[in-house]
């Protein structure tokens, strides 16, 4: 009924749009950060310091191009592997 390989296209790309987006908050006694990017961390905004309430971002262009290429690789990758065999 459905393309097998569609639906890990569409499944793959989820998890990639997802996996960029996701935030975990850090919290340090005197820190708090938000940081994103699976399975490298890409950016981190800095919300609170010891010193008070602070709005500063981190971004490492290089684990954000990494990630990108990663889940890239993968919504190519995995769709040839599930595609079913022609006789």
């Amino acid at each position: 009924m459905f393309d097998r390989a569609l639906v890990s296209r569409v499944v793959i790309g989820a998890l990639t749009v997802a996996a960029l987006t996701y935030g975990w908050m850090t919290s340090y006694p005197d820190n708090v950060n938000l940081s994103y990017g699976v399975p490298l961390r890409w950016g981190t905004h800095q919300l609170i310091t010891i010193a008070g309430p602070v709005d500063t971002w981190r971004v490492d262009l290089l684990a954000l191009l990494i990630d990108l290429l990663v889940w890239v690789a993968l919504l190519i990758l995995i769709p040839e592997i599930v595609k079913p065999k022609s006789a």
